[in-house]
């Protein structure tokens, strides 16, 4: 991970530490944090963030390779 300095810092080393995790995940399963989700996903940024996101997750989860696979194809081709 590149170095963050100043205020990016501290927010990083926070959302690292087990307390920050533990209140993003608080947040997120929430009623507003869904909604906040809703929000963002619904707007032309939040789908490229969310595309992002999920070509991060499927690279990280124990997923068998075929299903990461045929949901990168759907993913393209939606694309398209």
């Amino acid at each position: 991970m590149a170095h963050l300095g100043g205020i990016q810092g501290l927010i990083a080393g926070y959302i690292a530490s087990p307390q920050g995790k533990e209140m993003i995940r608080n947040f997120l399963t929430s009623p507003e944090g869904q909604e906040a989700i809703d929000t963002y996903l619904s707007t032309p940024e939040g789908q490229e963030m969310g595309k992002l996101l999920l070509a991060k997750a499927l690279d990280n989860l124990d997923l068998p390779t075929h299903l990461r696979d045929e949901i990168r194809v759907a993913l393209q081709k939606r694309e398209e």
